[in-house]
């Protein structure tokens, strides 16, 4: 239901021409008027790929003044892409995600799917380029979106999930999509061993994961400190640092 409910929203209220809406976002930095999607245009005016950023169990909130999200959304704008904000909370009016009890895993993947299929079609996005990275639990619906992707040409085309919510994740046989899986050693919320069972199920050739020593559950956001809430999440500047790196790499 939230799928269709999505793109209901998207086509079913007087749109503006292409390149008027696209104006309209560029002016205001951030959005697509008042439409569900939120989206960040690079200043080129060619076709761009697209990374859907979809957020951990929270959504698109601020910690300690910093929004980690719209930090890596204007650093995906400056390099040329096409960001855009997946927010499976705000149209079903929750807060929080209920550890999966508010929004589960294949709804959060229906509604990837259903912004994966809305921006392939717009004029400013190049259509064989929509990738998508997922934090925790936005990352298992990542995952849950790569399972449940229809055959024939893949709505994505490359996935980076960040300490991936692994519970229920199965392995996928979609082809045409790689994937990039980073984890913290020390993450105790998002444990890395329930992810095995979608590491060794699936191809090296198409999932890259990566073990970051001495790194806790939120290990790239900067608005969290080394330690936080028992020790159980934690900000980790080297681990931030170097797995930003990689992902810019690997959407090149």
């Amino acid at each position: 239901m939230m799928a269709v409910g999505i793109i209901a929203l998207l086509t079913g209220r007087k749109r503006l021409p292409c390149i008027a809406l696209a104006a309209v976002a560029m002016a205001a930095n951030v959005s697509l008027a008042a439409e569900p999607l939120r989206v960040f245009l690079p200043s080129a005016d060619t076709p761009n790929p697209a990374v859907l950023l979809v957020p951990g169990c929270s959504g698109f909130v601020a910690r300690n003044g910093i929004n980690h999200y719209e930090e890596r959304a204007r650093e995906l704008q400056a390099a040329g892409y096409v960001a855009v904000f997946v927010d499976y909370l705000g149209p079903r009016q929750l807060t929080d995600c209920g550890g999966g009890r508010n929004v589960s895993q294949p709804e959060v993947a229906a509604d990837i799917l259903a912004a994966a299929r809305w921006i392939k079609q717009q004029p400013y996005v190049a259509a064989d380029k929509i990738f998508a990275i997922g934090w925790s639990y936005g990352g298992g619906g990542v995952l849950a979106a790569l399972t449940a992707m229809p055959p024939g040409e893949p709505l994505l085309t490359r996935a980076v999930t960040y300490y991936p919510d692994c519970r229920g994740a199965m392995p996928w046989s979609a082809t045409g999509v790689t994937t990039l899986m980073l984890m913290g050693a020390l993450d105790a919320v998002a444990i890395p061993a329930l992810c095995e069972r979608v590491i060794k199920g699936v191809s090296p050739n198409i999932l890259r994961s990566v073990l970051y020593p001495n790194a806790r559950h939120g290990f790239d956001m900067r608005s969290l400190p080394e330690r936080g809430e028992f020790g159980r999440i934690g900000y980790n500047a080297d681990a931030a640092k170097t797995s930003w790196t990689a992902v810019l790499e690997f959407l090149r």
